[in-house]
């Protein structure tokens, strides 16, 4: 995904399973293993995390992890992307 310089980006949380009860929790870099920090430029709402006034240092990659209250397991969604120019 590409978008330019001060716009704001909205990702979206997709996990394939029959279950609504997600929480997520989302991630910039493939090898990161902490959440990322929510600011006044990254913010999320349910299954959106919102970027606003997109720099050049938010390029990467962004994936999120989905957990359910009660369950051992979590659902990992695919990596995005983001380009910025």
């Amino acid at each position: 995904m590409t978008v330019f310089t001060g716009e704001t980006v909205n990702l979206k949380c997709v996990i394939d399973s029959h279950h609504s009860d997600w929480r997520y929790v989302w991630y910039k870099d493939s090898t990161s293993k902490r959440p990322l920090q929510t600011s006044d430029r990254y913010t999320v709402n349910g299954d959106t995390l919102t970027i606003r006034a997109a720099k050049k240092s938010d390029a990467d990659q962004y994936w999120c992890k989905g957990k359910r209250d009660g369950q051992p397991d979590s659902e990992f969604s695919d990596f995005i992307k983001l380009y910025v120019k």
